[in-house]
């Protein structure tokens, strides 16, 4: 009956919710860069230009809550700073990402960025923010859960089929969720000393800054995007247009969720539900038979090893339930 309590009250906080509602909108938006980057044809230039040019998009949405809010947008140089930086961070992180995605697909990158914890507790350790051991542990037992729901299963030519992390990809994922740790430390840090509002138009302003810097440095991406804007899609803007959507609505729910929670280690453990979302979305779409959509590594995976990493995340609710989490 404690144990039923504790989880209800868990649950009962929104910025649960939030990372939750997060997670579901990263695991469609994985599916759609990988749909973006198969049979669109994208180039990884051309994603990485649009994306950070999408952050003037999501400047003018906060000037709008700025202005009906009458909430000040020059009013902190040090905080605009610091998210001028998060803008930038937000622009780098996207490219070994979408690498590590187009090199082994969306349900094997995606699940990756359950390292993200990891990195998080390490980065706000530096700045004194250490969360009770119980929380912890159950945080890193979520970790585990959403680090085996990744697993790759493969088979070989003699039909014998294999678990194995492919390592190139983990290296690319592994410097992504060290940048999107960053991101999310200095973020909960600007917005708990100031205005969430005024650093989510500062940091969109900084991912189109970062993005007009790298199309005028850059030759091979400006060259893609070039390209890509010459043969216009409208089907690829209008995938392109949702995928930005998908991905920036993720990001601000969860710089909310971190706003509002106790730390961002504890926060973000709970993205290893995406490897769930990924799961299904991948077993829906391969059933409808939406090929270049869903990677053929979705048939691959065995039941067996999704049971195990689901009942790991549940131990690890459990146990952040009961040591607390205010």
């Amino acid at each position: 009956m404690e144990l039923i309590s504790a989880l209800i009250e868990l649950f009962s906080n929104t910025w649960v919710w939030l990372i939750l509602i997060a997670s579901i909108m990263y695991a469609a938006g994985n599916y759609v860069d990988e749909l973006l980057l198969g049979k669109y044809e994208q180039e990884v230039g051309t994603l990485v230009l649009i994306s950070t040019f999408f952050g003037g998009i999501i400047a003018l949405a906060f000037l709008g809550f700025a202005l009906s809010g009458e909430i000040p947008l020059l009013a902190d140089r040090p905080l605009i700073i610091k998210a001028l930086i998060v803008g930038l961070l937000e622009a780098l992180w996207i490219i070994p990402y979408l690498y590590a995605t187009e090199r082994s697909g969306a349900i094997i990158a995606g699940p990756l960025f359950q390292v993200v914890p990891i990195f998080a507790l390490v980065l706000e350790s530096l700045t004194g923010v250490i969360p009770p051991i119980f929380q912890i542990i159950g945080a890193l037992i979520i970790v585990v859960g959403g680090v085996i729901l990744s697993i790759e299963k493969e088979e070989e030519e003699n039909g014998v089929t294999k678990s194995s992390i492919n390592w190139g990809t983990f290296l690319l994922m592994s410097v992504s969720a060290i940048l999107v740790a960053l991101i999310y430390v200095l973020f909960k840090d600007a917005a708990v000393s100031g205005s969430f509002t005024l650093i989510g138009f500062w940091t969109g302003i900084g991912m189109f800054l970062s993005g007009a810097a790298i199309y005028c440095v850059w030759k091979p991406y400006r060259v893609q995007f070039h390209t890509f804007t010459s043969n216009a899609n409208y089907k690829a803007l209008t995938v392109q247009f949702l995928n930005e959507v998908l991905d920036a609505g993720g990001v601000y729910m969860t710089h909310l969720a971190n706003t509002l929670g106790p730390s961002v280690m504890l926060v973000t453990a709970f993205n290893a539900t995406q490897p769930i979302a990924i799961g299904v979305l991948g077993f829906i779409l391969s059933y409808f038979g939406i090929a270049g959509v869903s990677s053929e590594s979705a048939n691959k995976r065995g039941w067996v090893m999704i049971i195990i990493g689901i009942a790991i995340i549940a131990v690890g609710l459990v146990v952040l339930a009961l040591g607390g989490y205010s």
